[in-house]
């Protein structure tokens, strides 16, 4: 009896040091890191710009949840997805941006960093044209003489297309690519890229830095702009940062404008118009004596950019930096030189003032509205003038000065500008969260209500859409009904 009860002991104790050693070996040596995913189908032939989905499944051996890192094969930043649980099939979704043949491949890490084997590859074709050049609104009020006037007709009966919503305010306008793709800044630190159709594209965040002012689009599809965070960023067409200068001070409702050479003007709250290159270093700097909360504008032939001033001075500087010349105006610029078809620049000031310069400097005629002008007149090709003031007044005055009509907008004006489609139809967003469309003779069409104040001015895309933000954080997109 006693044998047999030391043969039950041995047999216990061996057992009992044998799951002891395991657990030893277990604590001391490294785990075991997670099965290679495997891909279970996919699509494998796409068009650009077109979404791509494949389904894959992978298995943490202690069954938590994992996360996923997906090489696309098109040499940018890999995919990365956390949380998705163990054994679980998941479909990974992408976009291709150029044609041609891609091998994609993923691998997954488990919850104490350690890394699976890669996938084996999955070939994807992807066919159709890249289209990525800049379309006719490709900067702030659409061009580098910030005209406002677009080639295409706005809505005469709008409804929604499609919205979306940021977690902060958007101040910045659209600017479109020549397929329809809108891009523009948030001040939830992110420049969003939204196809067409409502579908993102792309988000490119800059870390802590706001982006209240309005991206240039070049022509080979990057974008340039500045941040609170006194950077200045240029993001290629895939959502990548090339490069960022940093200037002394914020930039915050100064746009870029891009020349045809590929160099940048923007202006900043240390008083100073920058001119950046276009891989990056700052060609030159002009010093003011008050900030440059405005846009700079080109003349036509870019041979001189035009820019105002909170210190009342508007500046003409050359294209090598020199101030060709100063025009002294009666208040401080808050907001942006537009320049005319006969090169006639026009600047608003904060004493009510609407004034047109020559371009060799002397003032052609200056018009008296009564209240601030803080935003940026827009001009037709027939060379009719349009600005608000911020009693909320949108006015319309022919080349020489004279007011041809008024129309009470909204109940103050904001810092929103006026814009302009090709039947001379005029768009304009308020404080008191409208967007107001008023007729070529000043008469108000409609207005559509986001319930926010409207802080960015609109812009307009070659199919007749409006698109705008509110300081609620939604960007709109309206369209003929």
């Amino acid at each position: 009896m006693k044998s047999r009860r030391r043969s039950l002991l041995s047999i216990l104790s061996t057992a009992v040091a044998g799951i002891l050693l395991l657990s030893a070996c277990d604590s001391t040596n490294p785990d075991i890191p997670p099965g290679a995913p495997r891909i279970l189908s996919g699509t494998d032939s796409v068009s650009v710009d077109e979404r791509v989905t494949v389904t894959v499944v992978a298995e943490d051996p202690r069954g938590r949840p994992l996360t996923y890192e997906v090489d696309w094969g098109d040499a940018r930043d890999m995919q990365t997805i956390p949380g998705i649980e163990s054994g679980l099939f998941h479909e990974l979704t992408w976009q291709y941006f150029d044609p041609g043949s891609y091998e994609m491949r993923c691998r997954v890490i488990d919850a104490d960093g350690r890394i699976s084997a890669w996938s084996a590859t999955f070939s994807i074709v992807v066919t159709g044209e890249a289209v990525f050049a800049r379309g006719d609104w490709w900067m702030f009020m659409r061009d580098a003489q910030h005209s406002g006037h677009s080639r295409f007709q706005g809505p005469g009966t709008p409804v929604l297309k499609w919205r979306h919503a940021a977690a902060s305010p958007i101040r910045s306008s659209a600017v479109f690519d020549a397929a329809g793709t809108a891009y523009f800044g948030s001040n939830n630190f992110l420049l969003q890229a939204v196809y067409a159709d409502g579908r993102y594209k792309w988000q490119y965040r800059t870390g802590n830095a706001r982006i209240p002012n309005t991206p240039a689009l070049s022509q080979d599809g990057a974008l340039q702009f500045g941040s609170s965070s006194a950077n200045i960023y240029r993001v290629n067409r895939y959502g990548l940062k090339e490069w960022n200068v940093s200037v002394n001070a914020p930039i915050l409702s100064s746009s870029a404008v891009v020349d045809r050479d590929g160099n940048m003007y923007i202006g900043s709250e240390d008083c100073s118009l920058y001119c950046v290159s276009g891989s990056g270093s700052i060609r030159w700097s002009v010093l003011t004596n008050g900030a440059v909360s405005g846009s700079p504008a080109l003349s036509r032939d870019e041979q001189y950019v035009y820019v105002g001033s909170q210190d009342r001075l508007l500046y003409a500087v050359s294209r090598n930096g020199d101030v060709a010349w100063t025009a002294v105006t009666g208040a401080p610029i808050t907001g942006s030189p537009s320049v005319g078809p006969d090169e006639t620049i026009y600047i608003g000031s904060e004493d009510g003032f609407l004034s047109a310069y020559n371009p060799d400097g002397s003032l052609y005629w200056k018009r008296d509205l009564h209240a601030a002008i803080r935003t940026t007149p827009a001009v037709t090709r027939e060379g009719i003038i349009h600005t608000v003031t911020i009693e909320g007044k949108l006015f319309a005055l022919d080349g020489s000065g004279t007011v041809l009509w008024d129309v009470i907008v909204a109940p103050s004006g904001g810092e929103a500008s006026p814009i302009v489609d090709v039947i001379g139809r005029i768009y304009i967003g308020g404080p008191d969260g409208r967007l107001t469309a008023i007729s070529s003779s000043g008469r108000i069409i409609w207005r559509f209500d986001t319930a926010w104040p409207i802080q960015s001015t609109a812009s307009i895309g070659e199919d007749g859409s409006i698109a705008f933000g509110n300081d609620g954080g939604e960007f709109f997109v309206l369209r003929e009904r």
